[in-house]
């Protein structure tokens, strides 16, 4: 019961803590991505080998691709398995999704949406999507995709 308290607690605090912000970065008025950027004169090969560079510098492992979509996985430490864990919990892992969309003309749109993600080993896992937490952080990986897709090699 107390750690539903605390995590309760917890919770209620990071909520009133986070900026009250409506939007999100995203392409055009369309997207309702929690972290987007757009790509210029790259080939999609060398857009997804920035998003897979960039998400395994920061301690993603690639857990799932296939098409245009692509899973990363990092475990979350206990504090993530107070807020998004329960009783049952194996482990809570960040799992961002990332979908690489073709705009034409060698330009393609990067989408990003982050989950918290229960595993308990039942079907019934959490799953939770991140709506303000640790926007800034996506941005800025976003923007790394970007540069590293846009350098010339």
């Amino acid at each position: 019961m107390k750690r539903i308290l605390f995590a309760l607690a917890l919770t209620l605090g990071a909520i009133t803590a986070i900026p009250s912000c409506s939007s999100v970065v995203g392409i055009g008025n369309n997207s309702s991505s929690f972290a987007s950027t757009e790509i210029h004169n790259a080939s999609r090969s060398r857009v997804r080998n920035a998003v897979v560079q960039t998400f395994r510098a920061e301690g993603f492992s690639l857990i799932y691709e296939k098409g245009n979509s692509l899973r990363f996985q990092k475990w979350g430490g206990t504090s993530a398995e107070l807020i998004y864990g329960s009783w049952y919990t194996e482990g809570v892992a960040v799992e961002p999704e990332v979908e690489i969309v073709e705009l034409g003309g060698n330009s393609y749109a990067v989408l990003c949406d982050v989950f918290m993600r229960e595993h308990s080993g039942s079907s019934f896992d959490a799953n939770y999507r991140i709506l303000a937490t640790g926007k800034m952080a996506y941005d800025k990986l976003m923007k790394k995709i970007k540069k590293i897709a846009e350098t010339p090699s």
